[in-house]
């Protein structure tokens, strides 16, 4: 499970800003908590809200710059002929210091009983710092995995007693090297934490974004009472490829007309989306893996957007603690009824022009008190109060003040 992800000079984001999935001491919804590790809480959903051009896909974006920039070397090499391409992470472009410097990245994630913490700082696609530690609650101190800074590679006793090589090219994240050349516990289990991650965006979808599961039997039938649960009423999915097993086309069969079937074409757009969400969504429960979705509201009825949340907050429908981190412009989910005020993140931009994330339970109002849940937190976003403007810096600079 994700415990928190910062990151700074990324894009629209020139300071450091954080995610923390780490549940804040507030009582609403507290039967929706995962249990994590050492007594930890921890969210299973977290929501953005924003303005266009806030920074809200940027913040996503920058997870999954970390993601891709540790996956990709593996995954090119398992393509023959493959090459690692360079990591592409842009700075914050508006102003000369921020342009030349490094982008860094920091995620807490907990992991088959340990909690890791990796960092990866890159600049024009050279790794200039990375880190990799982990600590198993109640069993002593941190332990280092690797470090790596200023050209150096210091690691860990463990890794040590296994004669690694620290020989990696400079565009390479060592976890990768790691995992493609070494048989390593604790280094495979970080790594395949980052590969788990699913990354889900189909606002504009096309066929190739349905190929997920598409051998998978007992997925599909899954993703049909998915679906069915949903008022969708299909009893089958089809999906025809061609001689090289690329995918040609798929089909839905409907109850209404005798079982009728019809191209995917012909469905509706919310239907195509949930098409494709539905099988990593459903992958994503049954594994416990993080799932992000930009814009995951785009094309979905407020019903619709509503259920799949509730997939996550269910302790009956997600017992493997699996997480979702999605933007979301839909403002009827924007209530105490549907999220916890710490799973209901902002994204917007401040005075100097770079944006700024924070979290609905760190407001204050410009009496010095928290936002309460008996607020309607739809009209008040609407109205402007939890935007970057001069009612949201009386609120940030007026202190903690009372929980309410």
């Amino acid at each position: 499970m994700l415990v928190s992800f910062t990151f700074e000079n990324f894009k629209c984001y020139r300071d450091e800003a954080e995610l923390s999935m780490e549940a804040a001491g507030i009582a609403e919804h507290s039967d929706t908590l995962l249990e994590g590790l050492g007594g930890r809480h921890l969210l299973p959903v977290a929501v953005l809200y924003g303005p266009n051009g806030g920074g809200k896909s940027s913040a996503l974006q920058a997870f999954e710059c970390l993601c891709r920039s540790v996956a990709w070397p593996w995954l090119l090499m398992r393509m023959k002929g493959g090459r690692a391409a360079p990591i592409e992470c842009r700075p914050y472009a508006f102003d000369a210091e921020s342009a030349a410097s490094p982008t860094t990245f920091r995620a807490v994630f907990e992991a088959a009983g340990y909690t890791y913490r990796y960092v990866l700082s890159v600049n024009r696609g050279k790794v200039e710092e990375e880190y990799l530690h982990r600590r198993k609650p109640g069993k002593g101190s941190t332990a280092t995995l690797f470090e790596r800074s200023d050209g150096k590679i210091e690691l860990g006793s463990s890794l040590r007693r296994k004669g690694v090589s620290t020989k990696v090219d400079t565009m390479m994240p060592l976890l990768s090297f790691l995992a493609i050349n070494y048989d390593l516990e604790p280094v495979d289990t970080a790594f395949a934490w980052f590969l788990g991650c699913k990354f889900l965006d189909y606002s504009q979808p096309n066929l190739e974004d349905y190929m997920y599961g598409v051998d998978d039997k007992d997925l599909q039938r899954r993703v049909v009472r998915m679906l069915n649960g949903m008022d969708i009423d299909i009893t089958g999915i089809r999906y025809q490829r061609d001689g090289e097993d690329r995918l040609e086309g798929v089909y839905l069969t409907h109850e209404a007309g005798g079982d009728t079937e019809l191209e995917l074409a012909e469905e509706s757009n919310g239907t195509k989306k949930l098409l494709g969400l539905a099988p990593r969504m459903l992958d994503a429960l049954a594994s416990g893996s993080l799932v992000v979705s930009d814009e995951m509201d785009a094309k979905l009825h407020p019903k619709l957007l509503r259920y799949v949340i509730r997939l996550f907050t269910d302790p009956a429908t997600n017992p493997n603690r699996a997480q979702l981190v999605f933007t979301s412009h839909d403002m009827s989910t924007l209530n105490s009824a549907t999220f916890r005020r710490d799973e209901i993140w902002f994204a917007a931009k401040g005075d100097s022009g770079a944006s700024e994330l924070y979290s609905l339970a760190d407001i204050v109002d410009v009496e010095g008190k928290r936002i309460r849940t008996q607020n309607a937190y739809d009209r008040q976003y609407l109205a402007g109060q939890y935007g970057a403007d001069p009612y949201l810096r009386s609120m940030l600079e007026w202190g903690a003040g009372d929980e309410q």
